[in-house]
């Protein structure tokens, strides 16, 4: 699925460096699109948590497999639109989560405006942006089957014993979306170092972290929703010991 911040492209190039034979259980506290948890084996305890409830409730209905509209309008967009705003109560929150995520451009909850059917680009070409992303997402729900989802803080999770725990969070120098302005990171910062106290595992994706923290793989990368950016960050993992 097409999400601000996917780890996508660079998830088999992370993922080794997480797992290992000593830890059972794999915790995604950000999941977002779920493009990391989808690809860790389900020999491991799949634990996947986002604050954004729209988005777990529609990961719920769709793995327990949910219809999904094959056309969305832009009248029905706002509508759900709406409805996320407190506008009107026509939608469960999985319906406002598929709405949000299948029709607004770039997979920006909302955000990014309604992304549409049959778009004629600069080329003279037509793409239908809505099912493309529909088509992507429900591909990737296969590989979610026993994943168990939750919504809320990360600091609310309940982890069980010697977890890897794999935190995405909201990049310092990124756009936030409604769900993750205000990040507290310092807070953050010490909940980690907690983690690590108790025996786990952790790992952070960002561009930057404390000194208390260690790039363990780096590599320059061109945002996926932005390509004509000449300046490429240098997307990294860090691990705490």
């Amino acid at each position: 699925m097409k999400y601000m911040g996917s780890k996508a492209r660079i998830v088999h190039e992370i993922l080794p460096i997480m797992l290992d034979k000593e830890h059972d259980t794999f915790v995604d506290a950000f999941c977002g699109g779920c493009s990391v948890i989808e690809n860790v084996p389900d020999t491991y305890r799949r634990i996947a948590n986002d604050k954004n409830r729209y988005l777990i409730e529609m990961w719920k209905y769709l793995q327990n497999d949910g219809f999904v509209f094959n056309h969305i309008s832009k009248t029905l967009y706002n509508f759900a639109r709406d409805c996320y705003h407190g506008k009107n109560n026509f939608f469960t929150e999985a319906g406002v989560g598929l709405i949000g995520f299948m029709a607004s451009f770039n997979g920006r909850f909302f955000d990014g405006g309604y992304s549409g059917h049959n778009v004629v680009g600069k080329n003279g070409k037509a793409r239908d942006y809505i099912r493309e992303q529909i088509e992507n997402t429900m591909r990737d729900v296969p590989l979610l089957k026993g994943v168990e989802f939750y919504s809320g803080s990360y600091d609310e999770l309940v982890i069980p014993d010697k977890s890897i725990v794999y935190c995405d969070i909201p990049y310092k120098a990124a756009k936030k979306y409604d769900v993750s302005k205000n990040f507290d990171y310092e807070s953050f910062y010490i909940w980690c170092m907690e983690m690590a106290r108790r025996g786990h595992k952790v790992f952070i994706s960002e561009y930057q972290m404390p000194q208390e923290f260690r790039s363990v793989w780096e590599k320059e990368v061109t945002s996926s929703l932005n390509p004509n950016i000449t300046k490429r960050p240098v997307e990294r993992l860090f691990t705490i010991d």
